[in-house]
């Protein structure tokens, strides 16, 4: 959950991911997401803001359905 102005928002309605949630959602390590994150030239499954990753939760879903190893 994370709190915004005393409203809760479930990580399961979030539709960007910070590294820490997207590793702790998908069972990822933080520096392996990281690693993903510099591979995806085409910023399909990641965004920046300023300095911050943010992944992009439907594409990299996807993107881990199709992938057979990491």
């Amino acid at each position: 959950m994370v709190y915004i102005e005393n409203t809760a928002i479930a990580l399961k309605d979030k539709i960007l991911l910070t590294i820490k949630e997207a590793s702790d959602l998908f069972g990822i390590g933080q520096h392996r997401l990281r690693e993903i994150v510099n591979e995806d030239y085409g910023s399909q499954y990641h965004l920046m803001l300023g300095r911050t990753i943010k992944i992009k939760r439907k594409p990299f879903e996807t993107f881990i359905e199709q992938v057979e190893q990491l």
